[in-house]
């Protein structure tokens, strides 16, 4: 082996790629900013949730103490934890605010709440939760944060049931005075049977269909672009735009295959559950397919080679992922990205989806994200006719 011809093979691939700007760009700030995009999203303080009270507790007048209300003590407890914001409301208000997405959970607090409290075996608080549902996770973590504030809350309130109700045969001063809580909760979207995959999985969906969809019609346009294909092309009397509409046809073929096949999969193979119509997915998915075979031509007209198609992925692909609701809802992003966020395509694809597969929306209600989709789509053709060029630079 001769050590002077390695080093100067060395030499050459280094100075190749130091005078390749977007390769220094991948390589130096590509990383840069995809860990600065990370530290802000994992360092944001976390959201704090609408949290809906319907209180018509009125209490229990107790000797020596006064009117007790257990349930105002529980709504003071909750509001001094710092995780909710809390709305009060009437019964009436429950689905509505849950539906437009001004309350996440509503507990309610009847008339006898404090008399059931302190007459009941064992002194066990019930409380009625009502939850929006589509984010199983978000669920889990308002029915604990509840029954942690109750339980603090009804910590005070162990002496006055002991004086309100002695132990019972058979069952201890602890037993009697514990004050134990259940959360008895209901759904008005998806419910307990849905689990935190279900929830990833509308923008899994959308991901993967618009991942893989923008990287073949990237490596399938510049191949064409490459080989002289393009050239020939623009020599004959068809125009750009005739092009672009001839080449997103036939891409667009082999995408709506794809979407298929990863939909079909994941709701037959993988068996995630779903609200709406199949019918309304398979378009949302579509339309986003169509959204990825536009930009993955737009973007191909920039690149020289497939390496530089990879350069697109930071760039294009992983910020969507970041910012369009996959990992974090779009209402937690902190307000300076929140905007970055609406110019994603991937945004109101994964929006129409949860929509549809977790709170079975029908097209009446989804059509605004379906619209943008379609302007996406277009205004991505339209540049790619105005950028394709004949050859390879």
């Amino acid at each position: 082996m001769n050590r002077k011809r390695v080093v100067a093979l060395a030499r050459r691939v280094v100075r190749q790629i130091a005078h390749d700007r977007r390769t220094v760009a991948l390589v130096i700030v590509a990383p840069m900013l995809m860990l600065a995009l990370g530290a802000i999203l994992f360092r944001a303080e976390a959201a704090v949730i609408p949290l809906g009270v319907v209180n018509q507790d009125i209490g229990m007048k107790l000797p020596g103490i006064g009117n007790l209300a257990a349930g105002q003590r529980i709504i003071d407890e909750l509001a001094a934890s710092g995780a909710f914001d809390l709305i009060p409301l009437r019964l009436e208000e429950i689905d509505e605010r849950l539906r437009d997405g001004s309350a996440q959970g509503v507990v309610t607090f009847p008339a006898d709440f404090t008399v059931q409290l302190l007459s009941s075996p064992g002194h066990r608080a019930f409380l009625d939760l009502r939850l929006e549902g589509s984010n199983p996770g978000r669920s889990q973590l308002i029915a604990a944060r509840i029954t942690e504030g109750a339980v603090k809350a009804m910590v005070g309130l162990n002496r006055v049931g002991a004086t309100a109700s002695q132990p019972t045969d058979g069952q201890s001063e602890s037993q009697a005075v514990g004050l134990p809580v259940t959360v008895n909760t209901t759904y008005l979207y998806a419910g307990s049977s849905f689990d935190l995959m279900d929830y990833i999985a509308p923008v899994y969906i959308a991901f993967l269909s618009f991942f893989f969809v923008f990287l073949l019609t990237c490596v399938a346009f510049l191949r064409e672009r490459s080989q002289g294909t393009m050239e020939r092309l623009l020599a004959t009397p068809v125009t750009r735009l005739e092009i672009i509409l001839g080449y997103l046809g036939g891409l667009g073929i082999v995408a709506l295959i794809q979407v298929a096949v990863i939909l079909l999969f994941t709701i037959w193979v993988i068996k995630i559950h779903y609200l709406g119509s199949l019918a309304l997915l398979f378009l949302v998915v579509a339309l986003l397919a169509l959204v990825g075979v536009g930009l993955g031509i737009l973007a191909s007209t920039f690149a020289r080679n497939e390496f530089q198609v990879i350069q697109f992925i930071p760039i294009i692909i992983i910020p969507q992922a970041l910012l369009s609701g996959m990992v974090w809802p779009l209402e937690e992003l902190p307000g300076y990205l929140r905007p970055l966020a609406y110019l994603m395509p991937l945004s109101y694809a994964n929006r129409a989806l949860r929509d549809i597969m977790l709170r079975g929306l029908n097209l009446t209600a989804i059509w605004p994200n379906l619209l943008i989709l379609a302007t996406f789509a277009i205004v991505f053709v339209a540049l790619g006719a105005l950028t394709v060029r004949r050859e390879v630079a």
